[in-house]
């Protein structure tokens, strides 16, 4: 049998002989099934073995090359492994256990001459108490059509990973009542092959607070910035902990923070752990020493389940509450000529905050759509920043223009109960005879709309002794009118912070009492305590400040 080691400079060897259509050394003849090999799709035959059994980092994607003339009737792969014994398990997609440490299978048909068939990851996975350096081979060959197949070999090593965590405990089958007590914790192995003598972890929490303090654990509040190194509105609770235990090899540990309360005002919750190289968090404010027990690893029971090697450690949490996002319409006055100003947008009812956008970056997929229909007989001459009108084939946030989408800042990340966010849009009243009402109408995702049919408002222009066209604004809700899309003042919306030249401005729509109005789009402050759920990339489970384990629990800048 023949041996290859495949190395440098093989990497388009696939390429070539799929667009030659042979395969082999000029002049060599190849029995027939001789030319069917196995090979690293990117041409990396050196594998580094993690405790981690999924294809990422550990793996090597590897592909069944025909490199003869001949097509293939039938193949075996031989999978063999055994100079891996007590170090790591290796895996293949489609392939079964044969005999100890030797894998069997044919996972895909035999390609064509000069054709490739993708076989998946191969993976190998260090075993616990493993000593880290050791390797070993994986030698993949077999038999096609009768004849030896030409073996690949991969060289082993094993990495020292050190504390691996294995499961978590302390999730919820259903919801969790808001203000409910939650119990998570988290397991780890020591999956090297030496004592480590304490460790330093950061905790993290969203929509739910500490209700029990560690005397190892500095506490403080980190604040989370955007994409562009700006402050959001949101910030985190923080304790990076130091743990003096000594976790010796191979052995099992459990880590439990104490209860966590959920906020009132969340529909989701999370906690993650993470380790931390450093015992110093130059981010954090507002620091202090915690008061009470020691935080600690507890040895797990040996009935307890071993867990399974895992790259994040966390348990999320849904909660049994509604949002009500509403739309809020403005019913101004003025003489004809002048401008007026009709501020915009929507309010959050609650009784739970939301996230302003689900996509993966700042305004992505946002939970709220705001869209403004100018009411005709005004022309909008002063525009807000983020309002942006149809020009050509694109947007433009410039005057004149019929219809508006508004959309939050990118530092906006959260929709508290009983916050607004409003756009201040300057009418000119060019038309009296003219006037109609224009409206706000919102898209709102349904899990932040308990209550769609306030979803429309009217927005109303009128002059003194005049009055509107008929009415076509939305229902705005309890205080919009008469459900038809009738102008009202909004006797619950109190009066708008914008005014106009001559006579008042008001806003309608719903429900709640509006607070005060930030013009330009800004979240109004309310004041409240911790912030919603972020989903996408700042989702809790996905976001690692620095490589700790933290315990978080998100608050308001205030």
């Amino acid at each position: 049998m023949r041996e290859v080691r495949w190395g440098a400079g093989m990497a388009g060897g696939v390429l070539v002989l799929a667009a030659l259509g042979v395969g082999g050394a000029p002049g060599t003849a190849q029995a027939d099934g001789a030319g069917l090999v196995v090979k690293s799709v990117f041409d990396r035959y050196a594998l580094e073995a993690t405790p981690y059994g999924e294809d990422v980092g550990s793996g090597n994607s590897v592909t069944l090359v025909n490199t003869g003339r001949t097509k293939v009737k039938s193949y075996t792969l031989t999978v063999d492994y055994t100079s891996l014994k007590g170090i790591a398990e290796v895996t293949l997609p489609g392939c079964g256990q044969k005999s100890e440490g030797v894998l069997s299978c044919s996972p895909v048909d035999p390609p064509a001459p000069g054709r490739e068939a993708f076989l998946g990851g191969l993976v190998a996975r260090s075993l616990r108490g493993a000593k880290a350096g050791a390797t070993g081979e994986i030698r993949i060959g077999g038999q096609a059509d009768g004849v030896a197949m030409t073996e690949t070999i991969w060289t082993v090593t094993v990495k020292d990973v050190g504390l691996v965590t294995d499961r978590t405990t302390g999730s919820v089958q259903g919801k969790v009542e808001p203000g409910a007590l939650v119990r998570p914790g988290i397991g780890y192995t020591n999956y090297g092959d030496k004592a480590i003598d304490g460790a330093y972890f950061r905790m993290q929490a969203d929509g739910a607070s500490f209700q029990q303090e560690f005397g190892n654990c500095t506490y403080g509040t980190l604040p989370v910035r955007d994409m562009g190194n700006q402050l959001t509105d949101v910030s985190y609770a923080a304790a990076l902990c130091h743990v003096e235990d000594t976790l010796e090899p191979g052995q099992y540990y459990d880590l439990y923070p104490g209860p966590l309360k959920i906020a009132d005002d969340v529909r989701n919750a999370a906690w993650s752990v993470s380790r931390s190289s450093s015992g110093e968090w130059k981010e954090l404010t507002d620091v202090h020493v915690g008061r009470g027990p020691k935080l600690g690893l507890v040895p797990r029971p040996a009935d307890a389940p071993k867990g399974t090697p895992q790259r994040l450690g966390g348990v999320a949490y849904t909660v049994d509450n509604t949002a009500d996002i509403e739309a809020v319409g403005a019913s101004v006055e003025g003489r004809p000529g002048e401008t007026v100003t009709a501020e915009i947008g929507f309010h959050n009812n609650g009784p739970a905050r939301t996230a302003t956008w689900t996509g993966s970056r700042p305004i992505e997929d946002p939970t709220v759509t705001t869209t403004f229909t100018v009411p005709p007989g005004t022309t909008a001459v002063k525009v807000p920043e983020r309002c942006y009108t149809r020009v050509g084939g694109g947007r433009a946030s410039e005057p004149g223009g019929k219809e508006y989408e508004c959309v939050q800042t990118t530092t906006d990340w959260q929709i508290e109960n009983g916050a607004r966010l409003v756009w201040s849009f300057g009418l000119r009243i060019d038309k009296p005879s003219a006037l109609k009402p224009g409206k706000v109408t919102l898209e709102v995702l349904s899990e932040s709309d308990s209550d769609p049919k306030n979803d429309t408002a009217p927005v109303t222009v009128t002059v003194p002794g005049g009055g509107t066209g008929p009415t076509t604004g939305g229902s705005g809700g309890d205080a919009g009118g008469d459900g038809n899309g009738g102008a009202s003042s909004g006797s619950s919306g109190g009066t708008a912070s914008g005014g106009t030249t001559s006579g008042g401005a008001s806003q309608t729509g719903g429900g709640g009492a509006q607070e005060s109005s930030a013009t330009g789009g800004s979240m109004a402050a309310t004041g409240a305590g911790t912030l919603p759920w972020v989903a996408g990339a700042a989702g809790l489970l996905a976001v690692a400040v620095g490589a700790g384990v933290f315990l978080v629990a998100r608050r308001r800048r205030g």
